[in-house]
């Protein structure tokens, strides 16, 4: 490989992004051109994304591997030189009085040395006394998306990465790497729909994320700071369309509302809806032909921001002809089904 090769990367996602940020650390005198017809940052699933870095609270969909895969993202985020709004503070899950057999039902999973039951008044004081305690998860983090994808691309522009609103790539590249999601038409993605909603309530105030277990309505809610705060809870086995259902939406703020009755007169900022990319098993794969030279960086689904920069260090091992550590948790050996049923 020589150092000014040219990289094309389709998608300014989060793993876009994060993959040229490895791709510019790892190859400073490469030409990298990103490219995305929405613009920089794209407003996209990613944008509206809540940005929890929570691999143990994700422990029931997926393994150990993939929960230190996670760990060492969070290392990553930690030690950015860039404006994220990252803060390691755990994570808090909570439930209700009649539904804490759903806490006692997912504690088993976790390893006991990551696992602190509290009590919920001296952690998150504003949640009152309807919940008397809960399981705080220390090693877990947040950030916020819409800032940490502006910084990025700030970023990767400063370094001389190309920001292209072209439809396409529009030149010859020596690699090209696929990060676009719903974008790609790959036959072996589905489309999951989320559902998300900022408001203002300054009322209320939390140090970190919160994780409503409930049988029918969970919940998130992670602080943005100024009295704001990022919601989400609907999971929606469609990628038809991204707009919001007046039913999905109506349990949204339902949920919000038991959670704590001041989001009773929380304001709307915003109501979106986004198609996450998914594999059958939920988890993200890479794939690389080195005949064309191509990488795909797909499904995603609600580990974008939690995975991206794992499989980003991956990506520019490979580029770099190295094998990273993690590398063989996401090509799995596996075939490429999209490519097999394209065949069929």
């Amino acid at each position: 490989m020589t150092a000014t090769q040219t990289i094309a990367i389709r998608g300014a996602g989060i793993m876009g992004l994060t993959t040229a940020y490895c791709l510019k650390n790892a190859l400073p005198e490469a030409k990298i051109t990103i490219y995305d017809p929405k613009g920089f940052p794209a407003d996209n699933a990613s944008f509206m994304a809540g940005g929890m870095l929570a691999p143990y609270s994700e422990i029931e969909h997926m393994n150990m591997d993939w929960v230190k895969a996670g760990l060492e993202s969070i290392k990553f985020w930690g030690e950015l030189p860039l404006y994220t709004g990252f803060v390691k503070n755990g994570s808090l899950l909570v439930a209700c009085a009649e539904d804490r057999y759903i806490l006692a039902r997912f504690k088993p999973h976790l390893p006991e040395e990551v696992q602190t039951t509290v009590a919920t008044k001296d952690l998150e004081p504003a949640l009152g006394s309807q919940f008397t305690s809960g399981l705080h998860l220390a090693e877990e983090a947040h950030l916020d998306p819409r800032k940490t994808m502006t910084s990025l691309s700030e970023w990767l522009e400063k370094k001389g990465v190309e920001l292209s609103t072209a439809q396409g790539v529009t030149k010859e590249h020596d690699w090209t790497i696929d990060c676009r999601g719903m974008a790609a038409n790959d036959k072996a993605i589905r489309g999951v729909k989320g559902e998300t909603l900022l408001v203002r309530n300054p009322e209320f105030e939390l140090s970190r994320p919160v994780r409503l277990m409930h049988p029918r309505y969970p919940l998130y809610i992670i602080p943005r700071g100024n009295g704001i705060f990022m919601i989400g809870a609907t999971v929606i086995e469609s990628g038809e369309n991204e707009n919001v259902s007046l039913r999905s939406s109506m349990e949204l703020m339902s949920a919000l509302y038991a959670l704590h009755p001041s989001f009773g007169e929380a304001e709307i900022i915003d109501l979106k809806a986004g198609i996450r990319p998914s594999y059958e098993d939920n988890l993200p794969r890479i794939r690389i032909n080195e005949d064309s030279k191509t990488i795909s960086c797909n499904g995603l689904f609600r580990h974008g921001y939690l995975l991206a920069p794992v499989m980003a260090m991956c990506v520019a091992s490979h580029i770099q002809g190295k094998q990273h550590e993690f590398m063989p948790l996401f090509d799995k050996g596996l075939k490429d089904e999209s490519h097999d049923k394209r065949a069929a």
